[in-house]
């Protein structure tokens, strides 16, 4: 069930909507997230829901989206955070699960602000000059996100937050990659103008290939190798710091982390061409990197500090 703001009647958010909602649009993560215990699950939904509410506010531009009506609703939101989340939310009762969220892991509100910044500027039309104005959005939509999900896990060290941060970026990049194709298909393009310059490409080279529909060439090929290589480099700074979480946290972060970082070898697979279709992960890659996370768990718990040379093969492949 996705959640839609109404002007006259406010969405009704039980445990059970939330969790659809979680299984409906983050299957990679909600496969991840059955391993969490009880004692965090109930905040991890919540977040979730808040986090791809207002995310398919902007995404789902069907035949009545108004960028105005959403714009103004995102700074509304921002107005509620500002005044220390107290009152009546722009939709409730999510205003209020998020409230008591924030309450009782004092999640600093900075991040959601830093959130709605990013979701804003989506709303128009999108280009990136260079990397550094992209890691700055991927910070705002997606780090954000793995910083507010750390201070839910109760972590608060400044390395775990970074390794959260960088994590969520991580991710992010992975969303952008996979979904090239259909981001032309609105008129939008994340990859920065910089480096498709430096590939021998440009947006106008880009709209070229995905209206001819016949696959990527050599350029894109070689562009789209290049972002792949950033990526997994915030992959590697972020998973392990998996490490920093509580025991009973780490295997679902891990394994969700693991099967968005698999998205980018599904591309590899695909010979780059996200032009036509998205790479996605099949059920016998979740089962396989499950079954990794679960040893690598295991080991940790009986205490391996220093990880056999096989077995860090498998952490970071």
């Amino acid at each position: 069930m996705k959640i839609h703001m109404q002007s006259d009647q406010q969405n009704i958010l039980t445990s059970e909507h939330a969790e659809e909602l979680f299984a409906t649009h983050g299957k990679t993560f909600h496969f991840a997230a059955r391993f969490f215990p009880t004692t965090y699950r109930s905040a991890v939904v919540t977040l979730y829901a808040f986090f791809r509410t207002l995310d398919d506010l902007v995404d789902e531009r069907g035949k009545n989206w108004q960028a105005e009506e959403v714009h103004q609703e995102l700074e509304m939101w921002r107005e509620w955070f500002r005044k220390g989340s107290s009152g009546r939310a722009p939709r409730e009762p999510l205003g209020s699960a998020v409230a008591r969220l924030l309450q009782q892991h004092q999640v600093p509100t900075i991040f959601f602000e830093d959130f709605l910044d990013g979701l804003i500027w989506d709303l128009g039309p999108q280009e990136f000059a260079d990397f550094r104005a992209l890691h700055r959005y991927c910070y705002q939509v997606a780090g954000t996100v793995g910083l507010a999900m750390a201070h839910v896990l109760d972590v608060r060290s400044e390395q775990a937050l970074a390794t959260a941060k960088h994590l969520g970026i991580a991710m992010q990049l992975t969303n952008i990659l996979r979904d090239v194709g259909g981001d032309l298909a609105i008129g939008r393009i994340y990859l920065p103008q910089d480096e498709l310059a430096r590939a021998g490409s440009s947006s106008e080279h880009l709209y070229q290939l995905f209206q001819a529909q016949e696959g990527p060439d050599e350029r894109f090929r070689e562009l789209m190798s290049e972002q792949i290589k950033r990526a997994r480099r915030y992959y590697a700074e972020g998973l392990h710091g998996t490490w920093l979480l509580a025991r009973d946290c780490r295997l679902p972060i891990l394994l969700a982390g693991r099967l968005y970082q698999r998205i980018l070898t599904e591309i590899e697979h695909r010979d780059y061409d996200v032009l036509r279709g998205r790479a996605m992960t099949n059920l016998f890659t979740k089962l396989r990197e499950a079954w990794i996370v679960f040893l690598l768990d295991h080991l940790w718990r009986r205490g391996e500090v220093e990880l056999p040379k096989e077995i860090e093969v498998l952490y970071e492949n």
